[in-house]
């Protein structure tokens, strides 16, 4: 069995940056142990640091991603 993650989901890579999910789960009603996702919220990594954090679809993620590389590739 492998290491687990703290960042969620691996979904996609833009330029250097990395997309990941995390869900948020909630226990079904009268279903004992069985649990599902109430919730996912996307956020935007560089390696292993946390650039931009809570967006709601994966489409927002991206346009964020890539207006971050694009500010990255004019200069700072």
């Amino acid at each position: 069995m492998g290491k687990g993650t703290t960042k969620g989901r691996y979904i996609c890579k833009v330029g250097f940056y990395d997309i990941y999910a995390s869900d948020s789960m909630r226990k079904v009603a009268g279903r004992g142990n069985l649990t599902e996702v109430a919730s996912t919220v996307y956020n935007v990594y560089h390696a292993k640091k946390l650039k931009e954090k809570g967006f709601k679809t994966k489409d927002l993620a991206v346009e964020k991603a890539k207006e971050m590389m694009e500010y990255h590739m004019i200069g700072k």
